[in-house]
């Protein structure tokens, strides 16, 4: 009887002692991936745009999952009325993706043919390589072409530059980004 209740004890003390060593360890894991404040999202998503707080009219933040992680969905709206929309890692504050629209009127350039672009397309492919921060030499890929968006002449495109997808549209007639989404791909 002595030997089984030993036994018993024994069984009963690892069995503790396990327990409290995965109490440890999830414990451990916990502290390990402490994830950032909506502030920090917010904070995040204003210095990657080069927005201040000064500049914002509106700004909504929420927490969403994106592909299986934790997001922050960060929406704000300028003073002059540009939108922008982020996903905010809330592991570690990285950029997911981002997307870019300003909400202006636009002037339009007419001739006696119809409208014409003052922006030639290597303006437009300047001004959008100039938004995403990179040179000509750090794009892998390159597509763009000339359309018409609510009657006015835009450059459509996409490029590929370390490991981003960049998707962009420019105004014909005054050479600003009105468009703009980056994703990792």
């Amino acid at each position: 009887m002595k030997k089984m209740a030993l036994g018993l004890g024994t069984g009963l003390a690892a069995g503790l002692l396990a327990a409290m060593a995965v109490m440890n360890v999830g414990a451990a894991v916990n502290r390990q991936t402490k994830e950032i404040t909506r502030e920090s999202a917010k904070a995040a998503a204003l210095e990657h745009a080069g927005v201040g707080e000064d500049d914002i009219s509106y700004i909504r933040v929420e927490t969403d999952y994106e592909d299986g992680r934790q997001v922050y969905d960060v929406e704000f709206f300028t003073k002059d009325y540009k939108e922008y929309d982020y996903e905010i890692s809330a592991a570690d504050g990285s950029v997911v993706s981002c997307d870019y629209d300003a909400e202006t009127s636009f002037r339009r350039n007419r001739s006696e043919e119809g409208e014409t672009a003052s922006v030639t397309e290597e303006q437009a492919k300047a001004a959008a390589l100039e938004a995403a921060g990179v040179s000509e030499s750090q794009v892998e890929y390159f597509r763009m072409h000339r359309d018409r968006d609510d009657g006015r002449i835009v450059y459509e495109g996409e490029f590929y530059s370390g490991g981003m997808e960049y998707e962009f549209e420019v105004d014909g007639t005054t050479g600003q980004v009105t468009d703009w989404d980056v994703e990792r791909y």
